[in-house]
């Protein structure tokens, strides 16, 4: 066979096969060109050793999964990573034991890990499942409140909140939150008609109200002020209810505040507590003369809801759309009298006779579910 020459007294062959047998012979010659015996020895390479997985662990929130690998390198030191969150369809590789999947919707996920070594081996394929648990809607809204009034455009209305309405509620207010949901369609692009904005988190509801207005309605044809009689609420209640389908059963029946006062030269914090002394039930509704003015930043909540079309007040409430549009709040010493807002901005009694914008308003079961979405008109918060 071929002979390697060399100067040391060892040599390294290297590319060798693992676990083969190979018969070694050496010989040296001296400075006369002489040549030793032949010394022959059969000597086996070793095992190739893979790395290796041998476990992994996950973390998971809303919308991530956090996976750790604990690997062992076997004959090479290990140069990659590689994880799967989709049953080993594609995987992202990393120098990291630990790679984190964001941006994920709520279900359950098939992981794999695997890696590899400065040599190109692979370990083995290690797999589990994690499962991503949606948070109910009040409870992600809740989590953007960190503990800072305003932070995320919330407030909590606890009764240290100065002129707040102290009910323990988490609202927004200011000039535009990040408070746009997506509410009867499934489409990727939520509909016009489909975005509503959330006012706040009551109890485990969460309060919603359309993003435009149905139309110009009549708050009631026969001039009452009794929502229980009144034909807006029939209609609410009724055709528009019947309009959103399924969607129905994912909006629970609440007890509505429908008394008031005979002058909106109250504070919201004023006239919220005059509201809530007469209740009737149902699932649709409208906004309240208060919520209109909680909508606005605190820097207005000593202002008259009857002043509440100064500028400095109309940039600060996100609420404020520019139209005539009806609250569910009456004139309680008036048999006609109803409140509504001024397309100027300020809080008004008007004839319930009187045709105005219809935006409703309706709290959803505590059941439902945060999905996905940033709050944000373009990428409004999807709900299962």
């Amino acid at each position: 066979g071929n002979w390697i020459e060399s100067t040391s007294n060892s040599y390294t062959f290297n590319s060798l096969s693992s676990n083969t047998s190979y018969e070694v012979k050496v010989k040296c010659v001296d400075s006369l060109g002489k040549n030793s015996e032949i010394y022959a020895k059969n000597i086996k390479t070793a095992s190739y050793v893979n790395p290796s997985v041998t476990y992994v662990t996950t973390s998971v929130t809303s919308n991530s999964i956090k996976i750790t690998a604990t690997v062992k390198a076997g004959s090479n030191s290990i140069s990659k990573y590689f994880y799967s969150v989709d049953n080993g369809k594609t995987y992202k590789n990393s120098a990291s034991n630990t790679y984190t999947f964001s941006n994920l919707s709520a279900g359950t996920y098939n992981i794999k890990v695997y890696v590899q070594d400065t040599n190109g081996k692979n370990s083995n394929v290690y797999a589990k499942t994690a499962t991503i648990t949606s948070p109910t809607l009040s409870s992600y809204i809740i989590g953007k409140y960190t503990g800072t009034q305003g932070d995320n455009g919330l407030y909590y209305h606890s009764s240290s909140l100065s002129n707040s309405a102290g009910d323990n509620s988490y609202r927004y207010a200011g000039s535009d939150p990040n408070n746009y949901v997506c509410f009867g369609s499934t489409a990727s692009t939520c509909p016009s008609d489909n975005l509503y904005r959330i006012i706040g988190v009551f109890g485990s509801q969460v309060k919603i109200i359309k993003n435009s207005s149905i139309g110009s309605m009549q708050w009631d044809s026969a001039e009452t002020t009794v929502w229980k009689t009144a034909s807006l609420n029939t209609y609410l209640n009724g055709t528009f209810l019947s309009s959103l389908g399924t969607y129905t059963n994912k909006i629970t029946t609440t007890s509505w505040g429908v008394n008031g006062n005979d002058s909106s030269a109250l504070t919201p914090s004023n006239m919220y507590s005059l509201e809530m002394k007469s209740t009737y039930s149902s699932k649709i509704g409208l906004m309240y003369a208060s919520d209109y003015g909680f909508a606005a930043a605190p820097s207005a909540w000593t202002t008259n809801l009857y002043d509440y079309d100064g500028a400095a007040i109309k940039s600060v409430n996100w609420m404020y759309m520019g139209l005539y549009e009806w609250t569910i709040s009456r004139s309680a010493g008036n048999a006609y009298l109803v409140f509504r807002v001024y397309y100027a901005g300020s809080v008004v009694n008007d004839n319930a006779s009187y045709a105005c914008g219809v935006r409703p308003v309706f709290n959803l079961s505590s059941s439902v579910n945060y999905v996905s979405g940033s709050g944000t008109a373009a990428d409004p918060i999807r709900i299962n």
